[in-house]
């Protein structure tokens, strides 16, 4: 930044001080937040010609300094690296910045150094401190800064924290919790009840959600037909039956609270698996509610509501066949992905080095696992063993964590996966341990960044979807879409040899 003239700073401070008709170290926050304006733009609307772009900015380091100003945030945007560095010294300030971004880089974040966002963001905070020791940061103040507006700022605070922690100065921030909507139409002792079992219940977060939502929904059609039963002792097995026969003639968005989701939809008949869902989640409720003693056993919840023999025969495997040539063509669009080939259809937020989107296209064209087997796979997972038979070549091991329906197990892959996950692990950041949200250890994951693990939709929702444009094949068939929002998995089929009858 080019230094501004002394006689233009002090002439600039002296008019001041005229019109205000006091000196400059008795002014107050008021006066000085009139003096230096909003913007750069008030400021200058107010200033004669003569007086200099930079004379605002040397301004606000008086009021800084001589404890008249402590809140920078109604000032708008100013230079905070460049007044950090008068304040602070510059060679600390630098100091300071390559120290965290530092942490930051190596776990695979750009704009830690190559950027000025960060930097930024730091000297902000470090002046809001008024001290330069990043020791002295504390997370009530990074909290307090993350309620401004500008959702980059608080991504950044949130990375500038993970850092710190990283560093042992602090603890790490805490996840983000999405606020539930207000439940409605269910009775309230209804809903304490559903509470009191989310709060107890030791299944997965997502299966605890899931059982909370159906037995929501079994609330509002208790208050629309039988409003005197409110309490789980209250249910019988008549009102079991009940309910049984009012799933099994449910149409989509009876007794449900939002609806613009499913709008298209709108009255249609449940699917077989859809009633299964409704009637578990019910039956688990009253197990655990028995099984807890909260309330006596006057039924068999499995016996009870039971899910009907009709309704148990329209449930089975619906394979989605893929053709030869459909499936050669997205395997030959996963061996040559490219990061622009993501581009149109990828969200924002999906932004990954090459390696791994190739890493991870090839993992799932080739192994047949579940997209949440993938996000937690572990560094390491591939292993080589020589060929049985002697030949040269070897044979590809990948190691599956543990899953929804078994222990850990080892499974031979095609020799490509393991090449992409090695060209992958040869440039993948250090990370730190994560937790594996289903065996509850802290492991390296094989598919992390910015200390983050690869988001599991991101596979349906942008992966699948991009294979599909290069490929140039639909993403629908006959049937429509896949519940997977793209080609269906299937297991691994070489592009050149065709599949058994």
């Amino acid at each position: 930044m080019a230094a501004v003239s002394a006689p233009s700073l002090g002439v600039a401070i002296l008019r001041q001080c005229v019109r205000e008709q006091s000196a400059f170290w008795g002014w107050s926050a008021s006066t000085w937040r009139r003096v230096l304006g909003a913007t750069q733009r008030d400021f200058r609307a107010v200033q004669p010609a003569w007086v200099e772009r930079q004379v605002r900015h040397y301004l606000i380091a008086l009021p800084y300094l001589l404890h008249c100003l402590h809140d920078l945030r109604p000032l708008g945007n100013y230079k905070r690296v460049a007044l950090a560095e008068k304040v602070f010294g510059r060679a600390l300030v630098q100091a300071t910045v390559a120290r965290v971004a530092g942490v930051l880089a190596g776990w695979g974040y750009q704009n830690a150094q190559a950027g000025r966002a960060f930097p930024r963001a730091l000297c902000e905070t470090l002046l809001h401190n008024r001290s330069p020791r990043l020791e002295d940061l504390r997370p009530a103040l990074l909290e307090d800064l993350r309620r401004l507006p500008g959702a980059e700022k608080r991504s950044l605070l949130h990375q500038l924290q993970r850092a710190l922690a990283a560093l042992g100065i602090m603890d790490a921030p805490p996840a983000a919790v999405v606020p539930r909507p207000t439940v409605q139409g269910v009775p309230e002792r209804w809903q304490e009840w559903v509470e009191r079992w989310e709060r107890t219940s030791t299944l997965t977060p997502a299966t605890r959600r899931h059982v909370r939502l159906c037995v929501l929904k079994a609330g509002r059609w208790l208050a629309t037909e039988h409003p005197t039963a409110v309490e789980p002792a209250e249910w019988t097995r008549e009102l079991c039956a009940a309910y049984v026969a009012a799933v099994d003639r449910l149409l989509i968005g009876d007794y449900a609270q939002r609806r613009e989701p499913i709008r298209d939809r709108l009255g249609t008949p449940l699917s077989p698996r859809s009633k299964e869902a409704y009637l578990g989640a019910v039956r688990q409720f009253f197990r655990d509610a028995q099984e807890w003693g909260w309330i006596p056993r006057r039924f068999d919840p499995s016996r009870a509501l039971a899910t009907p023999r009709s309704v148990k025969a329209l449930i089975g495997p619906t394979p989605r066949v893929i053709a030869d040539d459909i499936w050669a063509k997205l395997l030959w669009a996963g061996l040559h992905l490219e990061p622009t080939d993501l581009v149109p259809g990828a969200r924002a937020r999906y932004c990954y080095p090459a390696e791994l989107v190739r890493a991870l296209a090839v993992t799932w064209l080739f192994t047949g696992l579940r997209s949440d087997e993938i996000a937690r796979l572990r560094v390491g997972c591939v292993r080589w063993q020589p060929a049985p038979d002697g030949a040269d070549d070897r044979v590809c091991l990948l190691d599956v964590p543990a899953h929804k329906t078994g222990a850990p197990f080892t499974k031979p892959v095609d020799p490509l996966v393991g090449r992409a996950i090695a060209a992958w692990e040869v440039v993948r950041p250090t990370q730190p341990l994560l937790l594996d949200p289903r065996t509850g250890e802290r492991v390296a994951l094989l598919f992390c960044l910015r200390a983050t693990r690869v988001a599991r939709e991101y596979v349906n929702q942008a992966l699948i979807p991009a294979l599909c444009r290069k490929a140039g094949v639909p993403r629908m068939d006959a049937r429509g879409a896949s519940p997977a929002t793209g080609p269906a998995r299937r297991s691994p089929v070489s592009c050149t040899t065709p599949k058994s009858p």
